[in-house]
């Protein structure tokens, strides 16, 4: 009989025989300590059926899959997202894309969640797009926030599902064209001609880079005027979608907008002197480009104004990204507007005449 050997399985194992008591010991690395132990056998054969079954894995206790209806796994995973600190906002977006696809699992016929196949999660996109008229991006959206959901639902703590549905469902994000930005004559006929509390919000927008959030939730304590900086912070009630503090420089436009108005919990009221809202602001502003004869555009649409006109003015990329808060280079170019015919000709004469110069 050998003196010892080793067996290689997920650990590494030498065994080996004492040969005054004829026992055989197993010896072995744990992480960065060294552990040996008797394994009270004292044939080799029973020490080899021994180390294999210290090398299982220790089975958890078995969890009891209970049957939930949709709606009830909804819940569920949005009480569980709340207690993660999301944003309310956030939150909310989640429950909208899960009760449309709640109402597209009625459509077929589906109650409970053990009964989503593959099938019903592929026809989700076509569903939200074509019958609910729905745009591309945002059934994407939504169909990231679903498989995000199955996943948390098959995890075998949760008791929820058995496994996941999602596992091979591909979603591939969709391509669109680059989303319209504002002129700067479109830009100052709005300074200019729109509803008066509206002006103020187009200009700070416009010439701070802000979302809309930011915007609306921007206290008079997080505004100072004598270093002429906004601070958006991160705060117990609210966050910025970056999850990142910053300071924005003010800009003399921005300086003079904010300036004007009154003092109150926060710098910007909507129309009426009401606490704003979003929806409520763009229908407005929406309201106003048909009655200036301006095309239609949306808020964010303020944020790739302002991206451009920085650059176009000289400002380095990386401050840019910065003063608007964006993670990466790449999210921010993709604000950037494209670049017409008629100012490519006119860099390029630029160009030429200060090489001719040189």
């Amino acid at each position: 009989m050998a003196k010892s050997f080793v067996m290689v399985l997920s650990r590494r194992y030498r065994a080996y025989v004492n040969a005054q008591t004829g026992y055989w010991f197993v010896r072995y690395r744990d992480g960065n300590s060294r552990r040996r132990f008797s394994l009270g056998v004292k044939t080799r054969p029973e020490a080899e059926d021994s180390i294999q079954k210290l090398d299982r894995p220790v089975e958890g206790p078995k969890h009891e899959i209970c049957r939930l209806l949709w709606k009830e796994f909804q819940m569920a995973y949005l009480t569980y997202k709340e207690t993660q600190g999301k944003a309310p906002s956030t939150v909310s977006r989640y429950k909208t894309a899960l009760a449309a696809f709640g109402r597209h699992l009625e459509k077929e016929s589906v109650r409970f969640v053990d009964q989503i196949a593959l099938p019903n999660l592929e026809s989700y996109i076509s569903y939200r797009t074509n019958k609910e008229k729905c745009d591309c991006k945002t059934a994407y959206n939504d169909a990231l926030v679903i498989k995000n959901a199955l996943k948390w639902g098959s995890k075998p703590a949760r008791g929820h599902l058995k496994s996941n549905p999602a596992l091979d469902w591909e979603t591939t994000e969709p391509i669109k064209p680059k989303r319209r930005t504002y002129t700067q004559a479109e830009v100052n006929k709005l300074e200019a001609e729109a509803q008066s509390w509206l002006r103020p919000i187009v200009t700070t927008l416009a010439y701070s880079g802000m979302r809309i959030g930011e915007l609306i939730a921007l206290r008079w304590q997080d505004v100072d005027l004598t270093k002429r900086v906004i601070n958006i912070r991160i705060r117990e009630d609210w966050r910025p979608k970056g999850k990142t503090d910053r300071t924005v420089p003010m800009h003399g436009k921005v300086e003079a907008a904010i300036r004007q108005q009154p003092l109150g919990q926060f710098v910007f009221s909507g129309r009426n002197g009401k606490p704003m809202r979003e929806s409520c602001t763009l229908k407005w502003l929406h309201r106003d480009q048909s009655r200036l004869g301006l095309p239609k555009n949306d808020l964010h649409g303020f944020r790739r104004f302002f991206a451009t006109t920085m650059l176009k003015a000289g400002v380095s990329v990386d401050t840019v990204r910065q003063w608007g808060g964006w993670k990466s280079l790449e999210t921010m170019l993709r604000y950037l507007a494209e670049t017409t015919v008629e100012e490519s000709v006119k860099e390029m004469e630029a160009v030429t005449r200060k090489l001719s110069a040189s």
